[in-house]
């Protein structure tokens, strides 16, 4: 004996089932091209593990000798909201020598992990890397270079000689040039 009404039920089965393989097809095709046209920020596999984190960290602190402004198309330094003393004086670049010396240490303890990281590689070929455009790359390598300026320039007044040769140091693993005065 026939079964009424099956026959329908089966093509409606199969008809969603061709609409839900291609909606699969379409997605998968989104997904890999939303994947292959990744933003910049993301790192590229030739990077070690982390050295996104500590380039941004590094920007972030060179920022704070420029007024907060970015560096490198990384965000700029905000000091925390509840410190009007800290925003003034990032903002007006009213910082001492000893802020200098406190920084400069913190870049070069973040420096020192990314040619651990990437040992041979040098910074620019690390922001390259990275996706950062040649004028971003110009950019975080010139706010480096006025970091080890600033604090050469403060040496022996707050900014200890240790600080700018362990600066000096790593700059030279990274084939970064110091100004040359």
């Amino acid at each position: 004996m026939k079964r009424r009404g099956s026959t329908p039920a089966l093509v409606w089965l199969v008809v969603v089932g061709i609409a839900l393989v291609g909606l699969m097809a379409m997605s998968n095709t989104l997904l890999v091209d939303l994947t292959s046209s990744a933003p910049a920020s993301v790192a590229q596999a030739s990077l070690a593990p982390g050295t996104e984190g500590l380039l941004r960290q590094t920007a972030s602190h060179l920022s704070k000798l420029l007024s907060g402004a970015s560096v490198g198309g990384f965000p700029g330094f905000e000091p925390p909201k509840d410190d009007k003393e800290y925003q003034r004086k990032v903002r007006e670049r009213d910082y001492k020598a000893q802020d200098v010396n406190d920084w400069a240490k913190e870049i070069t303890n973040f420096l020192s992990q990314i040619v651990k990281k990437n040992p041979g590689m040098s910074l620019e070929k690390i922001l390259q890397e990275q996706g950062l455009s040649e004028f971003q790359v110009d950019d975080f390598v010139g706010a480096l270079k006025n970091l080890h300026y600033t604090a050469d320039g403060m040496k022996g007044s707050g900014v200890s000689a240790e600080t700018v040769a362990r600066l000096e140091t790593l700059m030279e693993k990274l084939r970064v040039p110091t100004w040359g005065y």
